[in-house]
């Protein structure tokens, strides 16, 4: 499952994790827990957990309008260069029916195979940011289709080699146009991170408000089962 599709926090399930955690580690009874989670400390808690869970789902949806839609460009430009790949290719074939008939659709079905084959592989490098993998994913993938093309059209005999020239020129100019999508989606993302960076601010500053809580949080829970236990003793 990819982040961005992971689902937001819920503040109530984030509360009764913590406080599930609080009586684990503490061993605390029950009764005595539920009078804590009632106090005035027990209040502050849960507001500060109920901020910081809302200041996560902002911060998660901020980036998911920044980086999905960047994401989905990305996918539809190769898909459209995948495809045109494999449009060139057929009409080459097509082209070439009159000597090359018996082999024209097994080439096709080869063709079409591939291709789909090579977007979905290069869909998870897209979804996890990262170019370069994605790029050469694109190459690999294209250089098997080209050597399985290369291998029918040798079993076709000399009448192929005009084909197989024509072939290679549309796999060579697919793979330059990998360099500068890839480039441009590294150069996007950067630009959007650093955009991210300054909007999403207010929200780090929010979620940084735990920690201080974090820390004290055992010695405030001790004084206060200590007080408990006073005034049932007393």
């Amino acid at each position: 499952m990819m982040w961005q599709d992971q689902p937001m926090p819920s503040m109530d399930l984030v509360k009764n994790a913590f406080w599930n955690y609080v009586s684990q580690a503490t061993l605390t009874a029950e009764e005595t827990l539920q009078m804590i989670r009632n106090s005035e400390l027990g209040q502050e808690i849960n507001d500060r957990i109920s901020k910081s869970t809302d200041a996560i789902n902002k911060y998660t949806l901020a980036i998911q309008s920044q980086v999905t839609p960047l994401t989905q460009e990305l996918l539809t430009k190769l898909s459209k260069e995948a495809d045109q790949l494999k449009l060139s290719l057929e009409q080459e074939i097509t082209s070439a029916q009159t000597q090359l008939k018996p082999y024209v659709e097994e080439l096709k079905v080869d063709i079409e195979e591939q291709i789909e084959r090579l977007k979905k592989d290069v869909a998870p490098y897209a979804e996890a940011l990262n170019p370069e993998a994605m790029r050469l994913t694109l190459v690999q993938r294209a250089e098997e289709l080209k050597a399985k093309l290369e291998t029918s059209l040798m079993a076709m005999g000399p009448q192929s080699e005009e084909l197989k020239q024509k072939l290679e020129q549309h796999f060579v100019e697919f793979q330059m146009s990998m360099s500068p999508l890839a480039e441009s989606f590294q150069s996007q993302l950067a630009q959007r991170s650093q955009e991210l960076q300054k909007n999403l601010a207010p929200y780090s500053e929010e979620l940084s408000k735990l920690d201080p809580l974090a820390q004290d949080l055992k010695d405030q829970l001790t004084a206060l089962w200590e007080s408990f236990a006073k005034d049932k003793q007393s």
